[in-house]
């Protein structure tokens, strides 16, 4: 039976948290969705043993957006795709969280990594260029 999926949103500082809050702006309330802060101060062991702690007890499918390839968050996400089933996607901005949480019934996690991905490569413009249609 399928349980559905949910985002791990992974982020150095508290980026992630307001990230949400930001997306909560626009999108309402967000369901399915947890934040594993890095803070100052906290080993990547601990971080990774918080996050560990939740996906021992997970049943949907999880896709993790990280904030920053190669950083501990992305890291500890890599490592733990060992032990247990992970879409992980770095790079997240608002953009990428609102579409891929707009669409995160209707798409399996294969095709939410896709739209991430390509949310990502549409979502940087040059404003003024993009103004002046050049």
């Amino acid at each position: 039976m399928d349980q559905g999926k949910i985002l791990y949103i992974c982020t150095h500082g508290r980026f992630g948290e307001e990230l949400v809050k930001s997306a909560e702006m626009i999108y309402d309330k967000l369901e399915d969705v947890q934040v594993f802060s890095l803070l100052p101060g906290m080993s990547p062991e601990e971080y990774s043993a918080l996050i560990e702690a939740k996906l021992q007890k997970e049943t949907r499918e999880v896709i993790a957006l990280v904030d920053l390839f190669g950083g501990t968050p992305s890291n500890t996400m890599a490592m733990l795709s060992g032990r247990y089933a992970l879409h992980i996607l770095s790079g997240l901005n608002l953009a990428m969280l609102i579409e891929i949480y707009s669409q995160k019934e209707r798409c399996s996690a294969e095709e939410l990594v896709e739209l991430g991905i390509q949310t990502l490569k549409e979502s940087g413009k040059d404003v003024i260029k993009v103004l002046r249609r050049e």
